[in-house]
């Protein structure tokens, strides 16, 4: 081996260690999270052809309670971004392979302006009784700010809906 393969060896060595020392990451401050629990159900025969809508609303932020908990001034503000996301069945038979995508977005008063938080744009075929639904890094405070917020969930269809299925999304918003 000569001088220079040496040489490039121990910058590439240098290089790896000071990687892996500091990290390549952003630092997140999360200062909290808050959970939200969605129930909705999906009627059996919806037409594939259609995307179908279903919006809750009033859903309770408790982000007043959750600011004095971990002792956030009511002043200071935060960034809330969508965390995670998982729509799932309430019984065990029930699947969700009938599903080509789901979204779910925020909205103040109008659901057609309406922001979005979560997306899956292809369900796999095999889908079960859980779907994780990817978040988007959006800054939602102006909508999840306040005490009440409004969500507006889009399916679109791969076949007809097989039987009338009970729904939950549960997600995570964390405030930074």
């Amino acid at each position: 081996m000569n001088k220079f393969n040496v040489f490039i060896n121990k910058i590439l060595i240098l290089f790896i260690i000071c990687v892996t020392i500091t990290g390549c990451g952003k630092e997140e401050n999360i200062l909290f999270e808050i959970p939200f629990e969605l129930r909705f159900d999906i009627p059996a025969g919806l037409n594939p052809f259609d995307k179908h809508f279903f919006l809750v609303r009033n859903v309770q932020t408790n982000i007043k309670e959750l600011r004095n908990q971990f002792q956030i001034d009511e002043n200071q503000p935060l960034i809330i971004r969508p965390a995670s996301a998982v729509l799932s069945s309430t019984f065990q038979d029930n699947t969700y392979e009938f599903l080509a995508e789901i979204e779910i977005s925020l909205f103040e008063d109008d659901p057609d302006q309406d922001i979005e938080a979560f997306l899956t744009e292809n369900v796999p075929v095999n889908a079960g009784r859980n779907v994780v639904v990817v978040p988007f890094e959006t800054d939602l405070s102006k909508y999840i700010d306040d005490q009440a917020v409004n969500f507006k969930i889009s399916l679109r269809l791969r076949s007809t809906t097989p039987s009338f299925i009970e729904s939950i999304i549960e997600m995570n918003f964390t405030a930074e």
